[in-house]
């Protein structure tokens, strides 16, 4: 079985590389405009509900793209791997422990 800190590893490569994936989907969303003025509190709602809609957008298209897709669905099995890599280990390191614990008990007894 593979080294967990290196699955692990490899989780982290995908995340990153969907992060900048979606990242360059909201990034073509975004409008740019003028900024509102400070105190204009009216603008200012109108420009948050402009960029919560242009990031909803963002995200869906996002969805609808295969590559993020296909990203998305290595990162669950990465994910996967990586637990079941981490739990494969912590499981050994615990029976390890466990017998020597029982060795050392019985050893003593004697």
């Amino acid at each position: 079985m593979s080294d967990p800190k290196e699955t692990w590893r490899e989780v982290g490569s995908k995340a990153e590389a969907l992060g900048l994936k979606l990242k360059l989907h909201l990034e073509q969303e975004h409008e740019e405009g003028a900024e509102p003025e400070p105190g204009d509190t009216k603008a200012m709602v109108e420009d948050l509900g402009r960029r919560v809609q242009e990031a909803f957008d963002g995200m869906g298209n996002a969805a609808k793209d295969p590559a993020v897709h296909e990203d998305v669905k290595e990162m669950g099995r990465l994910m996967k791997d990586a637990l079941l890599t981490t739990f494969a280990a912590v499981s050994s390191e615990v029976s390890e422990r466990a017998s020597a614990a029982q060795a050392d008990s019985t050893g003593e007894e004697e």
